[in-house]
């Protein structure tokens, strides 16, 4: 698994499963140190999936919900929508994986995927890279 679906992947789950929205799911994994630290346990033990990760970080500290609870379903449509626009992302700026990610995450029209009241997890991957590319 490269880092990008693996950065993604883990972030898209916990957000799932702690009904956090995933832009804040992946602030505080960035400042909590979690990224790297996923990013370094791949290297050890690449043939983990993404439930080892989410355990790891589980195991590690409780992030409280500020969603309610059954608010995100969709998490599968959202790492596979994040995964593709994170990609378009590198390949226009030419970044690697987590730059990528960063700019996405920090992005207002993440935000706007991550509430899946708005319907944005629906879109085309081309239709919010537009967007993020014109804030």
């Amino acid at each position: 698994m490269d880092q990008r679906t693996l950065v993604v992947s883990c972030v898209e789950y916990y957000s799932d499963l702690k009904a956090i929205p995933s832009d804040k799911v992946f602030s505080a994994f960035e400042k909590a140190g979690f990224i790297d630290m996923i990013l370094d346990t791949q290297k050890m033990f690449p043939e983990m999936g993404v439930d080892f990760y989410i355990g790891m970080v589980d195991g590690l500290t409780h992030l409280e919900s500020d969603s309610s609870v059954g608010e995100n379903t969709h998490h599968e449509e959202r790492t596979a929508l994040a995964a593709e626009v994170v990609s378009l992302l590198m390949k226009k700026h030419k970044m690697d994986d987590l730059e990528a990610c960063k700019m996405y995450y920090h992005s207002k029209t993440a935000a706007s995927v991550s509430d899946e009241k708005t319907g944005f997890y629906k879109k085309a991957a081309k239709e919010i890279f537009d967007l993020i590319e014109s804030e």
